[in-house]
């Protein structure tokens, strides 16, 4: 049988520690095939991506990949456990044989006990009773586990970001799955380290942002990507698109904005708020997180409102697979993925699409479309129109 290894990605950049992690799980999974889920122009920790899909995309298949395909971004920009059900939902329609991530821990058995107990009912319950304290669900979870004897000694996996997803990728898996699950212990500093072989994304974003050259930390092959990237457009950030998001949350009503997938009843009034007196994307979203709203959930939020996610709400998993990279040994893999799911190579596929998948793809083209407002006009491409990098 071959096997095919997928990997949920959002490569914003792809650097040194993404190229070790694909590598390191081709090699131990003996896998023939490389398949990318990824984020399209805009990532779950809800901002922009710093270069369009595209681009990064290519960059995937520089790095060893063979097929890259686009998450849509409705499901990009929800909950982290919204994110991992529909990143595993889309592998697994890619036909996946194994699944890597990367983790903090490195244990694919403690992040295993973790997710089955998560999974519990008890559990659930317990978490729910806790968010009445008025805490965020992440800091929930974490002091019920510490509570709870059969888990408290692994509580500290909740302190890991990469940890967190994974737990989610392994809930969002059937039990009974054949899908082998495997993970990679994240090599180089902690988020928000400069110092080592292996920054962070953030970091490397940071430093892109100050004017740094950070081309040592990317991969050789991806290089050329990324030069011409760089020197194109230039890394795009959320507050090249600040008063967009204002205009935005300002035309909406409340009950608009509390109808946004990342809204709670009281969050709007927070909003509504802090727009009379902010005028700065940061210091706006600043104003509007608290113990109980996260910043990660109001940069969504403030995404979801620029993008008008109140005009679409589904509890479907993902109804198509958009190809944005695909090389001559990807292309093996299409007529099995055809088999699963509707199928976007290019823009004659989507006549073929019935009308919940085209209001989730017109979603994903309107997120271009805006994303392109931070681009030179002579580098915005038409989403439509663009044909997968080989």
């Amino acid at each position: 049988m071959k096997r095919i290894l997928g990997v949920v990605a959002e490569y914003n950049p792809l650097h040194g520690g993404h190229y070790y992690q694909m590598h390191r799980a081709i090699q131990e999974t003996q896998s023939r095939y490389v398949v990318i889920a990824m984020s399209g122009n805009f990532v779950q920790r809800g901002e922009p991506a710093i270069f369009d899909k595209w681009t990064r995309a290519q960059m995937a298949l520089a790095a060893g990949a063979d097929l890259v395909v686009e998450i849509p971004t409705y499901f990009v920009l929800q909950s982290a456990q919204g994110y991992a059900q529909a990143s595993m939902d889309l592998l697994a329609k890619c036909g996946v044989t194994h699944i890597s991530f990367g983790s903090e821990a490195g244990k694919i058995a403690d992040l295993m006990a973790m997710a089955r107990w998560l999974n519990q009912e008890q559990t659930q319950t317990s978490i729910r009773q806790t968010l009445r304290s008025g805490i965020s669900y992440a800091a929930a979870i974490q002091k019920v586990a510490e509570q709870a004897p059969q888990v408290a000694p692994l509580a500290s996996l909740f302190h890991g970001a990469n940890n967190i997803l994974a737990i989610e990728y392994l809930r969002a898996l059937p039990q009974d799955s054949a899908i082998t699950v495997h993970t990679v212990q994240r090599v180089g500093q902690p988020r928000g380290k400069e110092n080592g072989q292996y920054p962070s994304a953030s970091v490397l974003r940071q430093l892109l942002n100050n004017g740094n050259d950070i081309s040592p930390y990317i991969p050789h092959p991806c290089r050329p990507v990324f030069d011409m990237a760089v020197k194109r457009a230039g890394p795009i950030y959320a507050r090249d698109l600040s008063q967009a998001v204002f205009y935005a949350l300002t035309t909406m009503t409340p009950q608009e904005i509390y109808r946004l997938p990342a809204c709670s009843e009281g969050l709007e009034n927070r909003i509504r708020q802090a727009l009379n007196q902010q005028r700065d994307l940061g210091q706006f979203q600043q104003a509007v997180k608290s113990k109980r709203y996260p910043l990660t959930r109001v940069q969504r939020l403030c995404m979801q409102a620029l993008l008008r996610f109140d005009e679409i709400e589904t509890t479907e998993p993902v109804p198509y697979a958009r190809v944005l990279a695909c090389s001559a040994r990807g292309k093996e893999l299409l007529p099995q993925l055809a088999q699963q799911t509707a199928l976007i190579y290019s823009a004659r596929d989507v006549k073929e699409l019935s009308p919940t998948p085209k209001s989730m793809l017109e979603l994903d083209l309107r997120a271009a479309d805006i994303y392109n407002l931070a681009l030179p006009p002579h580098w915005a491409r038409r989403d439509i129109v663009q044909q997968p990098a080989q």
